[in-house]
């Protein structure tokens, strides 16, 4: 699940004319980081060995290096950019008000990485600033946030798709071009679905994420993901062979440039292995796919490869590593969570059920459209003021120099 980093900051005086020419940077760095993660990490490499960066540059650069790693797979190396990311956001004097989209990055890493508090309190933070502010797009990113915290920390699958929903209904109001994070949100939306095994409705998802995807740039890492997820589905409506060849293809594209991608798209190959009477490659598949989980920390379906490894062990005749797998799948079940955390998540909750009532979404709809249409009336009367008073001067001048060539002529009669 890869939600989107956007650096848009300005730094006075100086710094602003330093970062002129790397802010262009920062912004390739999180275009190419969405479709060639190799080539973001060496472009942030190489600006970040430059002396004296400024804070926006250098903190746009961790982010956008922290997200590439993590789809590289090297989960250590992108733990230690996320580090380095959080001592930058603590910067004394730092306008983190301004850095919300990186803040969102550094949430979801923490998140990810099992820090669940640390990732909460930037969470709760930044919903606080966008409630106060009015800001319905970044309470829809809050949403899905809490949603995946109860896909991956609460294995809470109809309860992250119930916050995934609300997230797409509200987002239905903004009126705006579409941006990379709709793709995350539908994407998301139709990964749990799958996930739940509904699989129309996964279709209809990534159809939505897809469309979207394919009217933005660089969207090449969810695009392929889309397309090793319809190829699960292709098995599950029995079409092994077409899922296979598919899955083949999306395998060699994400072995080059995204290699934690393959999580799922080995799990499927297993999957189909198992169900075609090969259990020794199902087991090899089906063990690479839970050690790159494991690597970079990638919760999602880890109830599905624990029981597809128990069940490729039973077909082994391994009894022992069965119920293994099993005893592991079944400790899914303890809560993962501090009371603390899920005290600070029932926070989040009240609060996005509190702000993002659709009736109160509605009337600040209604009166932002209000004050346009208001705004646009006031403008065009103040354009007719304007042009009747301008008329009123011509005609007035005219009516003075007709005078005057009256005076001149002798005859008197203007009025």
């Amino acid at each position: 699940m890869l939600p989107c980093l956007l650096l848009a900051l300005a730094v006075a005086g100086t710094a602003r004319g330093q970062a002129t020419g790397t802010d262009a940077q920062v912004a390739r760095c999180q275009t190419l980081v969405r479709s060639s993660p190799h080539d973001a990490l060496a472009l942030a490499d190489r600006l970040l060995a430059a002396p004296a960066l400024p804070p926006a540059v250098e903190v746009g650069m961790v982010g956008c290096r922290g997200l590439a790693l993590t789809l590289l797979g090297r989960g250590e190396e992108s733990r230690q950019a996320m580090a380095r990311l959080r001592a930058l956001l603590r910067t004394s004097g730092l306008p983190l008000g301004e850095y919300d989209q990186v803040q969102r990055r550094a949430a979801f890493l923490l998140l990810r990485d099992g820090r669940t508090e640390e990732g909460l309190q930037i969470l709760e933070a930044m919903q606080e600033r966008s409630i106060a502010a009015a800001d319905v797009g970044d309470q829809v990113l809050a949403l899905g946030h809490i949603a995946l915290i109860h896909a991956e920390q609460l294995d809470d699958l109809e309860g992250a798709l119930r916050y995934q929903q609300q997230a797409l209904a509200l987002s239905g109001h903004l009126q705006r071009p579409p941006l990379p994070q709709d793709v995350t949100l539908n994407y998301n939306h139709g990964y749990v679905l799958l996930l739940l095994r509904r699989y129309d409705e996964a279709d209809k998802a990534f159809d939505r994420a897809e469309d979207i995807a394919k009217r933005l740039s660089s969207q090449d890492v969810v695009l392929h993901r889309i397309r090793s997820d319809r190829a699960e589905i292709l098995r599950a409506r029995g079409h092994p062979e077409a899922a296979r060849a598919e899955l083949l293809a999306v395998l060699r594209w994400q072995q080059r440039n995204n290699p934690s991608g393959q999580v799922s798209t080995l799990q499927y190959l297993a999957r189909i292995a198992l169900e075609q009477g090969a259990p020794e490659e199902a087991r090899c598949l089906a063990e690479q796919a839970q050690a790159m989980a494991e690597a970079i920390r990638f919760p999602s379906g880890a109830r599905d490869r624990l029981d597809l490894l128990a069940e490729i062990s039973v077909a082994l005749g391994d009894m022992a590593r069965a119920r293994d797998y099993l005893h592991r799948a079944r400790q899914l079940d303890r809560p993962r969570m501090t009371d603390a955390s899920l005290a600070r998540l029932a926070r989040l909750q009240a609060r996005a059920a509190q702000a993002l009532d659709p009736a109160r979404i509605n009337a600040t709809q209604e009166a932002s459209r209000d004050r346009l249409l208001r705004d646009i009336a006031l403008a065009v009367v103040a354009m007719l003021l304007l042009g009747s008073g301008g008329l009123y001067l011509r005609v007035r001048r005219l009516r003075q120099r007709l005078r005057r060539f009256d005076a001149v002529d002798g005859t008197g009669n203007r009025p």
